[in-house]
């Protein structure tokens, strides 16, 4: 008989919405319905019992094809050739869990290497930032309890982060926010008229490559001096 499992967490995003509930053959192998998550988050639970999924090592061959080998055989073969190399990267981790990075983490101290993950393109600016002012953070508990204006810059959630609009920014009604969407103001910033922007008070459709002189601008009249502004 399946076997239906409560409060699961999604392991996607950061939204980490922990009330999916999930039904499995009775034998435990197999995924048959999800409930409570977004159109990605499904594909997730779904792909695990997937006959498409990919289930062993694939190694290129001479005539570029790939050929599927064990998994005895890939570690041989990764070993040798981490090895063998003089600056090793290891390079990935967008889907990798803890325990998963920790391994790599050791791996490639042993071999005298480097770790990258896919952050460095899509967020080397904010870790550069980060650096030089600090970063100021709150929860997401604190943004549905508290924030009145939500604003999105450069990000469509509706497509990306379908749950989190309607767990904690937009929709919900938190401890000091309790009617929801009718006393938040939401604005998005992007030069696309993304779907996030059609549900929102403001759209600054902004000029691709000119943020930072909007982002100067809204400090400068934050402190006082958007008076001198050209």
């Amino acid at each position: 008989m399946p076997k239906v499992i409560e409060n699961v967490g999604c392991p996607y995003c950061g939204c980490s919405c922990d009330d999916v509930r999930v039904t499995v053959s009775d034998d435990g192998k197999k995924v048959l319905e999800v409930e409570n998550v977004c159109a990605i988050g499904h594909e997730i639970f779904k792909h695990g019992s997937s006959e498409h999924r990919i289930k062993l090592p694939r190694l290129r061959q001479p005539d570029g094809s790939m050929k599927d080998i064990s998994y005895e055989e890939a570690i041989e073969w990764t070993a040798q050739h981490l090895h063998k190399a003089k600056k090793p990267l290891m390079y990935g981790f967008g889907s990798t869990n803890c325990e998963g990075q920790a391994a790599a983490a050791r791996v490639m101290e042993e071999a005298g290497g480097m770790l990258d993950n896919c952050a460095t393109i899509c967020h080397g600016p904010s870790f550069l930032a980060i650096f030089d002012n600090g970063y100021p953070t709150c929860t997401l508990g604190e943004v549905k309890n508290r924030a009145d204006v939500i604003v999105y810059w450069g990000s469509n959630p509706a497509h990306a982060h379908p749950r989190h609009m309607s767990r904690y920014s937009i929709f919900p009604r938190g401890f000091f926010t309790g009617k929801g969407q009718k006393k938040r103001t939401v604005i998005v910033i992007d030069p696309r008229f993304t779907d996030t922007a059609n549900v929102a008070d403001i759209h600054l459709q902004v000029k691709q490559g000119h943020d930072y002189e909007l982002f100067n601008a809204f400090r400068m009249v934050v402190n006082g001096h958007g008076a001198d502004l050209p």
